[in-house]
Formats: structure tokens, C-alpha cells, sequence
């Protein structure tokens, strides 16, 4: 995405649209499988507004690790290094559960840029914590932690591009793989049923998971460091990201503006099953950023 001088490391922006170099950038941060589709019915309710927009890089290989182990704070840093090169100071990260982490990272290193990270489904403690010691996770919250588990395995099981077309095409089978982990919303269209299916069938995101798996250690020690402003948006229907365990998570960040919202009848695919809602407070956000 650069237009000055050369990031120092590989490109992990990509612009939606062409690049006006508007005083505020919008990076939509995708969740583990690093799918961009789940932001598509959010994007067009933004259109017209004086705002760059982009992409950011997965949390998945990328060059920027040229080779090496997929690590959250090594795309955190690489994400504050290309924002610093382009000279953005006015920027609103906008990030889908695992996601979350990465954004919030970039808000702890480059504070002076990051003005507010809004975070859809992020309230990832139980499956953070369950990665980092698992088996007294599991033994404090065995359900959720399964619910963990079972998305684990549907983001990164290998699925043929026919299995993943023909699950899109049926409502039944759609309600099969997905059902208890997004609501209805996101399931009565093919087009939301297709976008549901990209995030699967990521086998890398096995071993991302695996790289990551002490990340909330390392998220506590650098929580205290978020000084940005930060909107955590729950759905009430999710499995994964409990309005409750969002709200702990939250409260972590003592230093930092945090709100916790709740979206109604919304399971782990807030941008899919309600992009009336997230794109409303998106908008908010971006006024409220204009006001000062």
C-alpha cells in the first residue's frame, strides 16, 4: 500500500479502492482463516465516506515472515512499520475474532496512530487461554471449550473448492458444518453461505494456532500499553466469544477507552450476520474521530 518512501518490511495492506490518501484509514483485519469475503457486506453501507480503506494481512504465512514461524507480534510489528512509512497517524482498525489480537498488538506499539480498534466477535479469552494451558481450561470450561475446538477444525480441516461450493448451494448442509456457531441470519442466503464457507478449509491455520498458542501470556503483558480507544462488539449468540468472557477480556485494558457492545441475535460472524450494525459503528466511530 505504500505511496512514499518503501515500508521496511513485505506489504501486509492491501487498498480497497483507490488510495485518496484521506487523513483516515480504515484496515480491516480478517480472522484466522484470512478470508477478506467476510467483510463484503460491510463495505458497500461505507462507501462515500472521506476515508482510505484496506486490507490487512491474516494471521497465516506471509512474507513478511520470510519463512519463518507465523507470529502474532512479528505481524503486529510489520503492520505498525508500514502504517508509520505511509506517515498515518489517524487510523481505525477494524478486526474479526483472532483478528482481534493483532490489531490490538498494533494499537500497543504504534499508540500514536491507532485511534480506536473495533473488534467484531474478539473476546477470544476462553480459547486463548485454552491454547495457552488446556487442559485447566478445559476442566473450568469444558463446553466452550469444545466450541473452540470445533471451530479450530472446521477453519482449518482441507476442503476441496467443490465440498466447500456444495455446502454453500444447501441450507441443510450449511446448518450442518455451521449451525451453533453462527445464527440464522448467516445462514438464509447463498451469498452469506458462500462467504461462511471461505473460512474454511485453511489447513495453515493449524499451525498458525500452534505458534500462537501462548499468546495471551503475551497478550496480558502488553495490555497495559493500549491506549487507544477500543470497541469490543459481542454477539449474544456466540458460542465463541461470550458477551460475558468479552467484557473480562475488556477489563483487562485498564489504560485504555473501552466499550463493550452487544449485538443482538448475533453468533461468531458479526460481519456476515449483521453488517447494518457493525458498519453503523464504524461510522460512529469515524464521527466521533472527526469531532476530536
Amino acid at each position: 500500500m505504500t505511496t512514499g518512501r518503501q515500508a521496511p518490511t513485505a506489504s501486509v495492506l492491501t487498498p480497497i479502492g483507490e488510495n485518496t490518501r484521506a487523513s483516515t484509514l480504515l484496515v480491516f483485519v480478517p480472522g484466522l482463516a484470512g478470508n477478506a469475503r467476510q467483510w463484503e457486506l460491510v463495505l458497500p453501507k461505507l462507501d462515500g465516506l472521506p476515508v482510505d480503506r484496506a486490507h490487512g494481512a491474516p494471521l497465516l504465512p506471509h512474507p513478511v515472515f520470510r519463512g519463518g514461524k507465523v507470529r502474532a507480534p512479528e505481524l503486529a510489528r510489520a503492520y505498525a512499520d508500514e502504517l508509520r512509512a505511509e506517515g498515518r497517524r489517524n487510523v481505525i482498525m477494524v478486526a474479526h475474532s483472532v483478528g482481534t489480537f493483532v490489531a490490538l498488538n498494533v494499537a500497543s506499539i504504534a499508540p500514536e496512530i491507532v485511534k480506536e480498534v473495533i473488534a467484531v466477535n474478539g473476546g477470544l479469552m476462553i480459547p486463548a487461554k485454552f491454547l495457552d494451558h488446556p487442559w485447566q481450561t478445559f476442566r473450568e470450561r469444558p463446553r466452550d471449550c469444545l466450541n473452540a475446538l470445533r471451530l479450530f477444525a472446521l477453519v482449518g480441516t482441507p476442503a476441496l473448492p467443490a465440498v466447500k461450493r456444495a455446502i454453500a448451494n444447501s441450507e441443510r448442509l450449511s446448518r450442518a458444518v455451521f449451525g451453533g456457531l453462527v445464527s440464522d441470519a448467516a445462514l438464509n442466503s447463498v451469498e452469506r453461505r458462500r462467504i461462511l464457507a471461505g473460512e474454511g478449509g485453511e489447513p495453515r491455520a493449524m499451525q498458525t494456532l500452534w505458534y500462537n498458542r501462548h499468546y495471551w501470556q503475551e497478550f496480558r503483558g502488553y495490555r497495559n500499553e493500549i491506549k487507544s480507544r477500543c470497541l469490543f462488539l459481542a454477539g449474544d449468540r456466540d458460542p465463541i466469544a461470550r458477551v460475558n468472557d468479552t467484557e473480562h477480556m475488556a477489563a483487562l485494558l485498564q489504560n485504555a477507552e473501552v466499550k463493550t457492545e452487544t449485538m443482538k441475535g448475533v453468533g461468531h460472524a458479526g460481519p456476515v450476520e449483521d453488517p447494518e450494525y457493525v458498519s453503523a459503528q464504524i461510522r460512529e466511530s469515524l464521527a466521533a474521530l472527526a469531532l476530536g
